[in-house]
């Protein structure tokens, strides 16, 4: 075993970790995936206990990056280890880019955790990929993830209508190349 290589995960950034889901972090997980304002514009419904446990099994088990298809980990508070949201990386399968989603807590929101915990996994993703550019997809009408995606450097590239929940609106894309990360990091500093 090569001592000087450091695991991947955990991994903290600022006052948060990022790490893998675990089944302790049920309820916590439970509480805001049931949150009407944190889904608002998710791709994702809340789920009885039982799937949750067998997805939070799921996640642990499989490779970090798994190339075209998606896995979910933690973000806890690093004093406590408390979850706080968690965040869900596809790489696809030319391992070229990766798309990331986030999902905070209500009671996380708004005191900056949210733009530490995705500049950290900008700055993660390319450290343990080879992919080129990170991307992001957002609804128009979520004011605040925009906010977030440009305070970490990312910028919008597209706007797409669309239907979502039965709903028209616009999806924004958004990217980072590796290069513009590492120069918007050195400027963060």
């Amino acid at each position: 075993m090569d001592f000087d290589v450091l695991p991947p995960l955990p991994r903290v950034f600022g006052r948060v970790v990022l790490r893998r889901l675990e089944v302790a972090d049920l309820d916590r997980f439970q509480s805001y995936r049931h949150d009407p304002a944190v889904g608002r514009y998710q791709g994702w419904e809340p789920q009885p206990d039982r799937e949750v446990v067998q997805f939070i099994e799921e996640m642990s088990r499989l490779d970090l990056f798994p190339r075209g298809a998606w896995i979910q980990l933690g973000l806890a508070m690093c004093a406590s280890n408390e979850l706080v949201g968690d965040v869900g990386i596809c790489i696809d399968a030319e391992d070229r880019r990766a798309e990331i989603g986030f999902t905070l807590a209500r009671d996380a929101q708004g005191a900056g955790l949210g733009t530490e915990a995705v500049r950290g996994l900008i700055q993660f993703i390319f450290e343990q990929a080879g992919v080129a550019e990170v991307v992001a997809v957002t609804d128009q009408r979520n004011v605040p993830a925009g906010r977030l995606l440009e305070r970490v450097g990312m910028r919008k590239v597209e706007s797409l209508p669309t239907l979502f929940r039965g709903e028209s609106c616009v999806e924004q894309v958004w990217t980072i190349s590796r290069t513009a990360a590492q120069n918007h990091n050195a400027g963060a500093r």
